[in-house]
């Protein structure tokens, strides 16, 4: 059934309403969010043009975040991104050896670019980036209820393959494993399955443990007890941040730069990846490498009217500030970190009051689209999964 009155100003064509689908029709990954009341029955339309726009500016803004992160280490700056000094020499090793040590995905947070406003980047998720299983089984299900024409922006399973594969053809055995890790709590394990899903689908043999059951070592690199004996990960893809370690957990991160520096294994996301999840970079590039894209981010409070602060490793819309005609806060476990200031972009909003924003997933291309939606100003983890569909 097509949904009316929905986006102010766009065409009632925009939102379509399927079927809701029943557990014993979904795939085991997909059961644990049934009971979270998560996902939309509504899949939302976004114009090819619009789909086009995102994926340019996400292209964009990833051109230039390599082109920051090369001027940081050749000038040497790590320091000012709440990068330990042990670290950097392992930053400089998987950067400069990114053939062995490939960026795999992230998320580009874009508020705007559904109806007439720009669209602008506000956040890149590049460590520890979640909504995979939604994106990957999830919209492709809903989709399929929708008349033989439609479609979709969603090469997310496909693109993580081919780099999955491009690591394949450099590993010298022909048994190779990934591993994949967590702190535990469902919602990453499901994540962590997908791509290790993804990795059994390209040829790997995968497997999960929780943070503690991994061994790391300084001469084999990390591995992993199985009925007894200790297989050794070729691949080791972690939903630990990477800055988590450097305050909670030191010598795990040190543990981490041994090995990548020996080649021992291919961590995922990349060393790097931590100095692009710091909102600081963000601050860098608006003073490097001005654009129009990314949002512009300020180390020092600017002299705006409405604008948003940030904590520089922060996650999941916690401890979030916007301030302008009212200010607007959320809560969370990041108060202690360094601020950055953002420009505040507005979300986009319904008539029924729920805003939207959209995430555009990054691997070595854009690669997937996927909607979060709110009765919030600040999109956290509360919110509600959206679908869409091409007009």
């Amino acid at each position: 059934m097509v949904q009316g009155s929905r986006l102010d100003r766009l065409e009632d064509s925009r939102f379509k309403e399927v079927k809701r689908l029943k557990k014993k029709q979904l795939p085991h990954q997909l059961h644990w969010y049934l009971k979270q009341d998560y996902f939309s029955e509504e899949l939302l339309g976004i114009h090819r043009f619009q789909i086009e726009n995102f994926q340019r500016i996400c292209t964009e803004a990833f051109l230039l975040f390599e082109k920051a992160t090369q001027k940081i280490l050749d000038e040497k700056r790590l320091n000012e991104f709440s990068i330990p000094p042990f670290f950097e020499e392992c930053i400089y090793h998987s950067w400069n050896n990114r053939d062995k040590h490939p960026f795999l995905l992230g998320r580009f947070d874009v508020n705007g670019g559904l109806k007439n406003n720009d669209a602008k980047i506000i956040e890149f998720n590049a460590d520890t980036c979640s909504t995979l299983p939604e994106t990957v089984l999830w919209q492709d299900l809903q989709h399929q209820q929708l008349p033989l024409g439609n479609s979709q922006f969603n090469n997310l399973s496909h693109d993580i393959g081919e780099i999955l594969l491009k690591l394949k053809h450099k590993i010298s055995h022909d048994e190779p494993f990934i591993l994949g890790s967590s702190f535990g709590y469902k919602e990453d394990i499901l994540n962590v399955n997908t791509i290790l899903d993804i990795g059994h689908e390209n040829g790997f043999k995968s497997f999960y443990v929780n943070l503690e059951e991994v061994i790391f070592s300084h001469e084999e690199g990390i591995l992993y007890e199985i009925n007894g004996e200790y297989q050794i990960a070729d691949i080791w893809f972690k939903m630990i941040p990477w800055d988590w370690m450097f305050t909670d957990e030191p010598q795990l991160a040190k543990d981490l730069s041994a090995i990548i520096r020996k080649d021992l294994c291919t961590v995922l996301n990349p060393a790097y990846a931590a100095l692009w999840q710091n909102k600081k970079f963000l601050a860098y590039i608006t003073r490097h490498f001005p654009n129009d894209y990314i949002a512009e981010t300020f180390i020092e409070k600017p002299l705006l009217q409405e604008f948003v602060t940030k904590p520089h490793y922060g996650r999941l819309g916690e401890n979030i500030e916007i301030k302008g005609k009212e200010t607007t806060l959320s809560k969370g476990d990041y108060a202690h970190q360094d601020r950055v200031y953002q420009r505040f972009h507005p979300l986009e909003q319904d008539r029924e009051e729920y805003y939207y924003q959209t995430g555009i997933f990054y691997t070595d291309k854009p690669s997937a689209l996927n909607l979060r939606t709110q009765e919030n100003l600040i999109i956290t983890d509360d919110c509600e999964f959206m679908s869409h569909f091409i007009i």
